[in-house]
């Protein structure tokens, strides 16, 4: 980009990078009139994502748009759907009644996400969670065989269980209708009580069921343990030390009926220590969500400069995660993770994750969003800090975006004393 007296030019290798250059544009129109001034950058890292948790907390079709919008403005690409869960079944299947009732998305309204955010230069990447993490409604109304263990919350779905691979099947027959990302992603975390042998059966029917659908797969770290991903798919790195599964902290932190559980995560997360050199020694790239720093659902440490957030912050985040200062990503660089590094894993892309456990309206949702969001988006597009990058200059511009956030109906971000004070 090229500002003088004559007027600005933008160049770029097509219309993606003429859309970021534009966006490059009217963030420094904002600010005044533009100074002579030449620009020539791109991004640190190909996929900038957002993984929006829409299960625990349903964001109707108006929402999604803005949570699009947001990510245009930041350069942000890739806006990952987490669309079954537990809690519930986002998007309807022909054939199965298996769509929840407090909200869901027919093919058309998918179909105009889709649209909409390809004109924002924004690819939908959609999951489908399995073989864990099974929604209710899965077993309860389409008869579909539905696996369970010692606890009533562990359920998963085992691939020669009656009526399992036809309905996953119309599952991605209908997300590969639905979606023209070049990914499709599997799911694959936290199948807790499933033995390993019927989740390895599981995930390498799956993987083969995505690829004679064209697409690449995409799965959280823990389909590592299936030997089935190779150097096109990709695997999602969730599990910081920081939050390494404590049996001693859940005991004190969880309800007592809920101590019978309690093995099976300490068992499960055991194997996540090496997750990530199965992966390396596969080949298979890596997309960073490292829930330190990138679980937007975090607590931010520092205190708000207004104090009626307070109680909101209180309330707000999972409350199994340690708080830290919301500006910690930005000295932060996912090719120096320990895991990475010593896996020599190449990185894809990073991705922050917003899960809504905690979540009970919009307003809670851009809370947590905004500003950690804009400062992930630097990191993306600019990389870490170091170099000609100041934490000055970077924390400048994320002010500077502020009057966007009202405009696109976050205006409840979190004014943090330690990024907008």
């Amino acid at each position: 980009m090229q500002a003088d007296g004559d007027g600005v030019l933008v160049t770029g290798a097509g219309d993606e990078a003429l859309f970021r250059g534009l966006l490059t544009v009217a963030a420094l129109s904002s600010q005044g009139e533009l100074a002579a001034l030449e620009i020539s950058d791109g991004p640190h890292f190909a996929w900038r994502g957002l993984s929006l948790d829409v299960v625990r907390r349903w964001f109707p079709i108006e929402d999604v748009e803005r949570v699009i919008d947001l990510l245009a403005i930041h350069k942000l690409n890739v806006l990952h759907l987490h669309l079954s869960d537990m809690q519930g079944w986002r998007f309807v299947v022909p054939g199965y009644d298996v769509a929840s009732g407090d909200g869901h998305y027919t093919a058309a309204d998918l179909d105009h996400l889709v649209a909409y955010a390809a004109a924002r230069q924004v690819t939908i990447v959609p999951e489908v969670d399995m073989p864990g993490h099974v929604s209710p409604t899965v077993g309860e109304r389409i008869g579909v065989e539905v696996a369970t263990g010692p606890h009533p919350l562990v359920r998963y779905l085992e691939w020669h269980g009656e009526g399992v691979p036809a309905f996953v099947q119309a599952v991605l027959d209908e997300l590969v209708a639905r979606f023209d990302a070049p990914y499709l992603h599997i799911g694959g975390d936290e199948a807790f009580g499933d033995p390993i042998e019927s989740y390895v059966a599981f995930v390498r029917a799956a993987v083969a069921e995505v690829r004679a659908r064209g697409p690449r797969v995409l799965g959280w770290q823990e389909t590592s343990r299936a030997g089935i991903l190779g150097g096109d798919d990709r695997s999602q790195l969730w599990i910081a030390d920081r939050d390494r599964f404590d049996a001693d902290k859940a005991r004190q932190d969880l309800p007592e009926q809920f101590h019978p559980f309690i093995p099976l995560l300490a068992q499960t997360f055991a194997e996540s220590t090496g997750d990530a050199a199965r992966l390396g020694e596969a080949g298979v790239p890596v997309i960073v969500s490292s829930s330190d720093p990138l679980y937007l659902d975090r607590k931010p440490s520092e205190d708000s400069t207004d104090a009626g957030q307070q109680e909101q912050r209180a309330r707000l985040g999972h409350p199994g995660y340690e708080a830290t200062p919301s500006t910690d990503v930005l000295r932060w660089d996912p090719t120096l993770q320990a895991d990475i590094a010593e896996a020599g894993l190449t990185v894809a892309g990073v991705e922050a994750a917003l899960w809504c456990e905690s979540v009970t309206s919009f307003d809670d949702a851009a809370t947590l969003l905004l500003p950690r969001l804009g400062l992930v988006a630097q990191v993306c597009w600019g990389g870490p800090l170091g170099g000609d990058v100041a934490e000055a200059d970077v924390l400048a511009a994320a002010r500077a975006q502020a009057d966007a956030w009202d405009a696109l109906g976050f205006s409840a971000y979190y004014r943090s004393a330690g990024v907008l004070g």
